[in-house]
């Protein structure tokens, strides 16, 4: 298997197996208070709540254009979204959207508000999105990005965005 054909496996309620603390095996039981069914470990009885991941990105914006990023990795490489990534465990969420611009396109960006918040009922992510003016850097490609574009509203490539929130963020964006 090449490294563009990887197959994606995703944290889910059917792929959890085993517990994290005493690698026992889990079961899926009632839990009080509202008896909804959760993974159980059957040797020590910690319960593992399955809670989605929380993404933070930005838009990037200057002069009437935004930037959008061509993803070089997988869910959708190839598919244009806006600089962002997880917030890493002790990071605030404005401070993952900050660094995951940086990383992913070399500018430091200053926030200025919230775009909007997104998540799906079928997805393991939250998505936080933020307006963001470069305050400077350089622009350049990071290994998870194949090319980046400042782009009016009118060029938003609309077919081939990333992600449903890729999607809705824009159209929020573009109605502040």
């Amino acid at each position: 298997m090449s490294p563009g054909e990887h197959s994606f496996r995703h944290l889910a309620p059917s792929t959890i197996r085993f517990c994290p603390l005493c690698r026992g095996d889990l079961v899926r039981i009632p839990v009080p208070p509202d008896q909804k069914e959760e993974a159980v470990c059957s040797a020590c009885g910690f319960v593992f709540y399955l809670n989605p991941k929380l993404v933070a990105g930005t838009i990037p914006f200057q002069d009437g254009r935004i930037l959008l990023v061509r993803r070089n990795i997988n869910p959708s490489r190839g598919k244009w979204t806006f600089p962002g990534g997880f917030v890493d465990w002790g990071e605030t969420v404005t401070g993952a959207a900050l660094r995951e611009t940086q990383e992913e396109t070399g500018l430091r960006v200053d926030l200025h508000g919230l775009v909007g918040v997104y998540s799906y009922p079928d997805a393991s992510v939250v998505i936080v999105v933020y307006r963001a003016r470069v305050a400077g850097g350089a622009l350049g490609l990071s290994d998870e990005v194949q090319e980046l574009a400042w782009l009016t509203p009118e060029q938003i490539p609309w077919d081939e965005l990333a992600f449903p929130s890729t999607r809705e963020a824009l159209r929020d964006f573009l109605s502040l």
